[in-house]
C-alpha cells in the first residue's frame, strides 16, 4: 500500500485506438488510473479516458482541460506525453500536486514502436530512484529521443526502438 502506483493506460495513439482494444477496456483503465499516484496517458489516450476530442492542432486551454478531465478521474498527477506548443517541438506536461509544468524537447521526424513503453518504464524508473516527477519526466524524455535517434541510424528497421545502446545515458542521468 505505500508504494507509488504509476499506470500507464497503453491502448492508443494518433488519435485511434490499438486493434483489440474496446469501450469496456477504456471504462476499466478508468478505474486503475483513479487508482494511480500518476497516470503517464499520450493526448489520444487522454480522450479515450475524458471523452474530450481528439485535435491534433490545439492551445494550452485543450491541454488544461485534458489535465481537468483526467484528475477528475481521481488521480491527481498526471504526465502527459507528445504535447506540442509550437512546431518542430514536443514534450511532456507534468501536473504534480497541482504544480504544471512543460518539458520541451525537438520533435524527430521519424518514430517507432515501443517508445511509449521506454518513455514509461524510464519514468518509473527515475521517479523511484528519487527524482521529481519533472525531472523523471525529462530523463524519459531525453531517453526516448536518444533511442529514437539510434534508431534511425539503422536501415530498414521497422519494428521497436534500438533502447540497449544507448543505456548508458539513461544510467548517468539517474545518478
Amino acid at each position: 500500500e505505500d508504494c507509488v502506483k504509476v499506470v500507464d493506460p497503453a491502448m492508443a495513439d494518433n488519435g485511434k485506438m490499438y486493434p483489440g482494444f474496446d469501450a469496456a477496456f477504456v471504462e476499466a483503465m478508468k478505474g486503475l488510473c483513479a487508482k494511480a499516484d500518476y497516470i503517464v496517458p499520450n493526448i489520444t489516450e487522454s480522450c479515450f479516458l475524458t471523452g474530450l476530442e481528439y485535435k491534433t492542432e490545439y492551445d494550452k486551454a485543450y491541454i488544461d482541460a485534458h489535465l481537468k478531465a483526467l484528475t477528475a478521474l481521481g488521480c491527481k498527477n498526471v504526465i502527459l506525453t507528445g504535447v506540442s506548443y509550437r512546431p518542430g517541438k514536443t514534450g511532456v506536461v507534468v501536473l504534480e500536486n497541482g504544480v504544471e509544468q512543460y518539458y520541451e524537447h525537438d520533435h524527430l521526424p521519424n518514430s517507432c514502436h515501443g517508445t511509449g513503453d521506454i518513455y514509461a518504464s524510464s519514468f518509473v524508473g527515475a521517479l523511484v530512484r528519487g527524482k521529481d516527477a519533472y525531472d523523471a519526466a525529462g530523463i524519459a524524455a531525453d531517453y526516448t529521443m536518444a533511442c529514437i535517434e539510434q534508431t534511425a541510424k539503422v536501415d530498414n528497421h521497422w519494428y521497436g526502438a534500438k533502447f540497449e545502446p544507448v543505456l548508458g545515458k539513461l544510467i548517468d542521468a539517474l545518478k
